[in-house]
């Protein structure tokens, strides 16, 4: 297990509001990154790119994870794919959270999710070697299906398809994950006060992404794989343990 404790409280993945509730363990980290299938990216585009290179852009993407590393892919022309494999090794953000419920308090500033989210720091490489773009390219399929072996049950990629992609590597450098599970949280006085508690709902709605049943498209002659049905699909995400 890595841990990816700061070493000082100007690290850039020290996080600040609400300490308690961040890990910087890989084994969190991992569980939220293996647990979700979307990502948003952050970077920078380097000079020449675009008229405008000095704006931030963040981008979802799906991914991918293999150990310490996470993988994304694009096209080969896109703006990621040339800001991520320049030889300059560019800084990368990538975030992946997930909401498991609404936190209604009665007054706003209460408000909140139960969440767990994970944040991580790297450079960009290019994926060059055949061996790693392949096993990057079947993780990064394979991670919407809860890990079921898509890539195998799939037409693999031929020549066209590999040189019109580019697949993009993130050593995890630097990381933290944080979360919160529970209730509501109002001020302590207006707890106690009957008629505001009359007044204004206060409470707990959970909520889960849940996927239906697979609707064949109009040239399908192949019987539906048990990994995309409902059963497999929204099995229970198992995510690292926290207490609250």
């Amino acid at each position: 297990m890595t841990d990816y404790t700061p070493t000082s409280h100007k690290a850039i993945n020290q996080v600040h509001r609400l300490k308690d509730r961040a890990h910087y363990d890989s084994e969190a980290i991992n569980s939220i990154l293996d647990n979700n299938m979307l990502a948003h990216v952050g970077f920078t585009l380097p000079p020449g790119v675009a008229e405008e290179d000095d704006w931030p852009f963040v981008m979802p993407m799906c991914y991918g994870r293999i150990e310490d590393t996470v993988y994304i892919h694009g096209f080969v022309s896109g703006r990621m794919m040339k800001a991520l494999s320049s030889d300059n090794l560019p800084k990368v953000c990538i975030t992946v959270s997930q909401v498991d419920a609404l936190i209604v308090a009665m007054s706003p500033f209460h408000n909140s999710f139960n969440y767990y989210s994970a944040v991580i720091f790297g450079h960009g490489r290019l994926v060059t070697d055949p061996e790693e773009k392949s096993r990057a390219l079947e993780v990064i399929t394979n991670q919407p299906f809860r890990h079921a072996d898509r890539w195998n049950d799939s037409r693999l990629p031929n020549k066209i398809d590999l040189q019109s992609t580019k697949v993009i590597a993130v050593r995890i450098e630097k990381a933290s994950a944080k979360h919160r599970i529970g209730g509501v949280n109002d001020d302590l006085k207006e707890m106690k006060d009957e008629e505001l508690c009359k007044k204004h709902y206060s409470g707990v709605v959970p909520c889960k992404m849940v996927y239906g049943a697979p609707a064949a498209s109009s040239y399908n002659q192949a019987p539906t794989p048990a990994y995309l049905e409902p059963e497999a699909l929204n099995k229970e995400k198992v995510m690292y343990h926290v207490d609250e």
